[in-house]
């Protein structure tokens, strides 16, 4: 298998496997005895016997046993002969070490330790490693030096079989109860680690592979008593000592909580988005490089920012100066098709997903490119047929797939390249062209990645400093998948200057954690967005918030006009459930067309004044809580747009679950309350939820608005048991009718039925027009 010799020397001046340099040493404990090695930290103490099984791993001072020792599993074991390929995003499971398909494992067979040298002997396989092993006070490293003997494809550093405990967190491999924790993490981004879980016992792994670098791969194991509170605070000295991204004192960060409101100012209207952002509580503006660029790639700025990065300064101070926090969306590991590296000369770095040889000569003029290999498999879609022969882009429209092989009613000069001569033999290769048709993907094994990123380090840090990155597209890379993943993301990160204490990605590697720390947010279908929240969000904050993770509760990608106050507090509340934040991106055009913005600006504001106040208590949360945990489950972005179980279960069938209404009560105090939709009231103009308040339990409340507009609501009641508030607590008028009571109602108003129960309310309501 080939091998990335350019870009782990190359990330190693970085993040560097170390040996704790500065920090204190542990013991490696030496004993008389042949029959086993002792390794212990001041929390834990490994005992691996010479045979190469682990025999303990047990709590200090408690002595309490973690493994699982009716099945012991040696120590490492290595592979050969098989493959770990996943060939797309769709197969990629980021949050399991990957699976080795095919060949041969061996275990190891013999384990000794002299000073810090530990050599593991795998009998089967004809192979020795020797480790460095580094003992610091709160934590175990393990750095292969060296593999003697026959050739390996992988090796599992470090694996080992623990007792299943209450709280899994597979992308950073921890596993914890209320009293103590183990995690075996990678020590650099060569390595990788996660977890297989079995119904008694958690096979925990690090892992390094041929195609990325086995020698250097380091293995970080650690115990944690009282995980809960403790676990950041080793996991912030494992990343100190090993020069890793500060992820764990990132997750500390104010900026976790805040929600961000998605934008796209320029010098002439950045002023108007603040104050949108102020109104809606938004603590943070982000806004994409696609509002001040031609595209991804060169990143060069488009005619909205003439003077570019100066321009582009100016919007990010003016921000700043307002009190809130600046955030950028960003794609990096691909190339706009408009961009100089795709057109008029393709650049050779451009990642190929097949490659042929032409069987024959063509010139400037062929619509058949005749190649030697079965173009079988090769993509049929439009806009992914490309093929690039040196520096000119063809298209094709179809291909045969008996000989004579040929690719048929070609393009040529594709994207505005130069139609050229090729010679027999000369190399066709099959275009890596993304999910979304409008980008080419970059060459992971080549310096791309690099030059692209130099180039947003140029605009981030000429233009910061920011609290956030959102990097878009992580999942557009090719194999090895783990690999590339959360390293297109390093290669970026490791110029930002400062680092922002928030990251976000669609997809990220074990690595990522590091770097990425907050979770994802998900693609929210505009029509389905309560049952896209509850499907997807709500089952995988909690396996996240398990990973020491928020995730996001967002995008919501637009100020619909038909979406009510009532659908952003149903993603506010459950994302306040997780103490998540949200995000919506809008226009001001969407704002100023939007019948009801005032009052879902107040809907968001109330929830983030609250969560980010500390309101939001142990019992609140544990009421927004609605979903069963057996219901938990992490769904990738991918999955969740794409794959029909999910899709199925938002798209499908009739919303259903407990929503909430927060609001400021006669007193001033946050009141948060189970509410009930009275449907179609006044065929349909009207939205109506009813509620009710343990300090008047004889009274209905509702909470309604006009969808549309203005419009007087007749309901059959008597005047004397009718309040109307807006805001809560503040009286307004109404008038009395021949039929009952009239309502101005436009925006967002309360009603109290004094001494009218919910079926009685409801009658009213469903008899109201």
């Amino acid at each position: 298998m080939k091998r990335l010799r350019i870009i782990v020397p190359l990330l190693s001046t970085l993040f560097v496997c170390g040996s704790g340099i500065g920090a204190p040493r542990g013991v490696l404990a030496k004993e008389t005895r042949t029959d086993h090695v002792v390794l212990q930290t001041q929390n834990l103490r490994l005992e691996i016997g010479a045979d190469g099984q682990v025999r303990s791993l047990a709590a200090k001072p408690s002595g309490a046993e973690y493994v699982w020792t009716a099945a012991p599993m040696p120590i490492a074991s290595v592979y050969r002969g098989g493959q770990m390929a996943v060939g797309s995003q769709e197969n990629y499971a980021e949050h399991e070490v990957p699976a080795y398909r095919g060949g041969q494992c061996f275990p190891a067979s013999a384990v000794s330790l002299v000073g810090d040298r530990l050599t593991i002997r795998f009998a089967q396989a004809n192979v020795t490693a020797t480790y460095r092993v580094t003992a610091g006070p709160y934590y175990l490293a393990f750095k292969l030096l060296s593999l003697e003997g026959d050739p390996v494809d992988r090796i599992d550093l470090v694996q080992l079989r623990i007792k299943r405990l209450p709280f899994l967190g597979p992308w950073i491999d921890v596993v914890y109860d209320n009293q103590f924790g183990v995690c075996l993490c990678a020590g650099n981004i060569q390595t990788n680690a996660g977890m297989s879980r079995h119904r008694q016992f958690v096979e925990m792994r690090a892992v390094a592979t041929c195609e990325v670098a086995l020698e250097g791969a380091t293995a970080v194991l650690f115990g944690c008593p009282n995980p809960k509170e403790r676990f950041l605070d080793v996991m912030e000295v494992v990343e100190r000592d090993f020069q890793m991204p500060s992820g764990a004192k990132n997750r500390r960060s104010p900026v976790q909580e805040y929600s961000y409101l998605w934008c796209s100012p320029t010098v002439s209207d950045v002023d108007q988005y603040i104050a949108v952002a102020k109104r809606a509580g938004f603590r943070m503006i982000l806004f994409s490089y696609t509002g001040f660029t031609q595209g991804a790639g060169h990143f060069r700025f488009n005619k909205q920012f003439p003077n570019g990065m100066n321009d582009l300064k100016w919007v990010t101070d003016r921000i700043r100066s307002a009190g809130l926090k600046v955030g950028m969306h960003i794609h990096y590991s691909k190339a706009d098709r408009a961009d100089s590296y795709v057109t008029p000369i393709p650049d050779d770095r451009l990642h190929k997903v097949r490659t042929f040889t032409l069987s024959a000569a063509l010139d400037d003029k062929m619509d058949t490119v005749p190649v030697q290999e079965d173009p079988a498999g090769c993509a049929q879609a439009d806009g992914r047929r490309i093929l690039k022969i040196g520096k000119e882009l063809v298209a094709y429209r179809d291909y045969t797939t008996q000989p004579p092989y040929q690719f048929t009613g070609c393009e040529r000069g594709h994207l505005k390249t130069t139609p050229a001569s090729h010679r027999e033999g000369d190399v066709a290769g099959l275009l890596d062209v993304d999910d979304w048709i409008k980008f080419i993907r970059f060459d992971q094994d080549t310096d791309i990645q690099d030059e692209a990123a130099r180039r947003i380090a140029e605009i981030v840090n000429g233009t910061g400093p920011y609290d956030m990155v959102y990097f878009d597209g992580a999942e557009d890379v090719h194999d090895p998948f783990w690999y590339h993943v959360a390293n297109a993301q390093c290669r970026v990160y490791r110029l930002l200057e400062p680092a922002p204490p928030v990251c976000e990605a669609a997809m990220s590697g074990h690595f990522s954690w590091h770097m990425m720390s907050r979770g994802n947010a998900y693609d929210l279908n505009g029509k389905h967005i309560k049952s896209f929240c509850r499907e997807i969000s709500c089952r995988t904050a909690p396996i996240r918030a398990l990973d020491f993770t928020r995730i996001e509760f967002g995008w919501i990608f637009q100020l619909y006009r038909d979406m009510g106050p009532d659908v952003l507090e149903y993603v506010i509340s459950r994302g306040a459930a997780w103490d998540c934040p949200i995000s919506l991106h809008l226009t001001l055009a969407e704002v100023a067309a939007h019948p009801r913005a005032e009052d879902c600006f107040d809907t968001i504001k109330t929830w983030e004044d609250a969560r980010i106040a500390g309101k939001i208590t142990d019992a609140r949360r544990a009421m927004l809580k609605t979903l069963d945990p057996k219901e938990y489950r992490y769904v990738k972005v991918w999955d969740a747009v794409y794959r029909t179980e999910w899709t199925d279960a938002w798209g499908k069938g009739t919303f259903s679950d407990q929503e909430h209404h927060l609001f400021l009560n006669e007193r001033g105090q946050y009141e948060l309350a189970p509410i009930r939709e009275v449907p179609a009231v006044a065929d349909g103009r009207v939205k109506a939820f009813l509620f009710h308040r343990a300090s008047q339990p004889d009274d209905t409340y509702v909470v309604l608005w006009a969808n549309q507009g203005e419009l007087n609501l007749t309901l059959p009641m008597s005047p004397e048991h009718l309040t109307v508030m807006c805001p809560f607590g503040t009286r307004l008028p109404f008038e009395k009718g021949a039929s009952g009571v009239i309502v101005p109602v436009g925006s967002r108003r309360y009603l109290r039925l004094a001494g009218i129960g919910a079926d009685r309310a409801i009658q009213i309501l469903n008899e109201a027009k």
